[in-house]
């Protein structure tokens, strides 16, 4: 009887232990079917800036419910995209770049739809123009972002996020430009513009610089301002640095652009000599008359007598130490034997040669000069004349006793003839040898002058 209870609570238990699966899959059955009783969604999040003309991909989602939980989140595709299922009720949408918080919109789903979530992204322009308002143009923008946890006046803090170049329009253009607070920095060399700006809209921000132009006119310090040209302008900053250098045209006139507002010495050299050096301040002054310390050089050349020499070369030679010489100018005096130029203070060696003549004076300039160059008979020629005269003396001598001997070879010979008569008369000599004697004799007399009449 015993065996007989205990069979069959085992049969009762194996009876139980066979239902309880049943009934949990029945239970589980009934809690599955309650789920999909609530109606779901399929929505697709886009992702934008806040002009909606961009999707931006990579951006971290977060879809909170109305209580604050955290239902599900993702990050948008390469299109700006994040497709999801949702309940159909109302949600917090929160979009991160990194740990940045950048987009908050509340959505309501109720049907299966493409939603719109914009970002505060934003276009940033930025224009240069210098000082007086004309565009800059191939000069560096800097943009820093600085985190928000960080002191605004800490320049450590900025970090720098985007480079670009302006355009021919001084201007250049960030996208994308999450809201906060930034500072903007042009470069051209050194910083020449800078701006901090509190980003929470699409903007067009325009920036000064220190940018200006400087135009020179250099003349010399005559009464007549004659311009400088080939003058070469070195402008040198408050740093101490050789900035810009130049020529000036034929007018005396340079231009420098893109010039930084700063203090600038200005030298001015002109035929290796500094003829100029002063400070001008960009800030008040950008056009300016330059009077060199050059002065204008008459001069007149005649030769010995007083007598003008037109046409004559003239050299004119700057003295450096005590033997060197440079050459300046080569010039020529005009019909009247006159001559002007232009020439730095300093100390030179004038010289002239016209034919057989030449002459030279020193000058030590320290202002306007005008005088007179008088040329002598140049030495070659006389030592020319010198050396050709020695052969003329020699065959003027030669040619001077040739005819002083002819008249004493006349002579001889006829007194010789005269012997030769006088022994033929006395018959001291034959017929044959007078004969040739005599023909001999009358031959050369006649080279010596000719036959004389006895």
């Amino acid at each position: 009887m015993r065996d007989k209870k205990i069979t069959l609570i085992l049969n009762g238990v194996m009876v139980i232990l066979l239902l309880a699966p049943i009934a949990l899959a029945t239970n589980n059955a009934n809690q599955i079917t309650k789920i999909k009783s609530s109606a779901s969604c399929d929505v697709t999040l886009l992702i934008s800036d806040w002009d909606g003309k961009s999707y931006l991909g990579g951006l971290n989602i977060f879809i909170y419910d109305l209580n604050g939980t955290l239902v599900l989140s993702g990050i948008s595709n390469s299109s700006g995209c994040l497709s999801v299922t949702l309940e159909e009720k109302p949600y917090i949408v929160i979009v991160r770049n990194n740990s940045k918080k950048v987009g908050y919109q509340e959505i309501h789903v109720n049907a299966s739809k493409l939603i719109l979530i914009r970002t505060w992204a934003y276009t940033l322009r930025v224009t240069c123009i210098d000082q007086e308002g004309d565009y800059v143009f191939g000069t560096a923008v800097l943009l820093y972002s600085q985190p928000s946890n960080v002191n605004s006046n800490t320049n450590e803090s900025w970090l720098l996020t985007r480079v670009a170049k302006t355009d021919e329009n001084g201007t250049v253009t960030f996208d994308r430009v999450w809201n906060g607070t930034y500072k903007i920095t042009v470069e051209s060399g050194r910083v020449i513009g800078e701006k901090i700006v509190n980003i929470t809209k699409s903007e067009h921000i325009v920036i000064k610089c220190d940018r200006t132009f400087l135009e020179l006119k250099v003349v010399s310090s005559t009464p007549i301002e004659y311009p400088l040209s080939n003058a070469s302008v070195f402008l040198q900053d408050s740093d101490g640095h050789i900035f810009l250098r130049g020529y000036t045209d034929n007018g005396g006139n340079i231009r420098f652009d893109n010039v930084y507002v700063d203090n600038y010495t200005i030298f001015i050299d002109w035929l290796d000599t500094e003829v100029f050096s002063g400070v001008i301040d960009t800030r008040v002054t950008k056009t300016l008359n330059i009077k060199a310390k050059v002065f204008e050089v008459t001069l007149r050349v005649v030769d010995f007598s007083g007598k003008v020499l037109p046409h004559s070369r003239v050299l004119v030679k700057k003295m450096i130490g005590r033997w060197t010489r440079k050459i300046l100018k080569d010039t020529e005096t005009d019909e009247n034997g006159l001559v002007s130029f232009l020439l730095p203070s300093g100390k030179y060696e004038v010289s002239c040669i016209q034919g057989i003549y030449s002459g030279g004076i020193i000058i030590d300039l320290t202002d306007n000069y005008s005088g007179t160059i008088q040329c002598n008979i140049h030495l070659g020629v006389w030592i020319l004349i010198f050396f050709a005269s020695i052969p003329l003396s020699i065959l003027s001598l030669i040619l001077e006793r040739k005819r002083l001997r002819r008249p004493l070879e006349y002579k001889r010979y006829r007194g010789m003839l005269s012997k030769l008569e006088e022994m033929y008369s006395n018959g001291l000599v034959e017929y044959k040898i007078y004969r040739k004697l005599k023909e001999e004799y009358e031959t050369k007399l006649m080279e010596l002058g000719g036959r004389r009449r006895r």
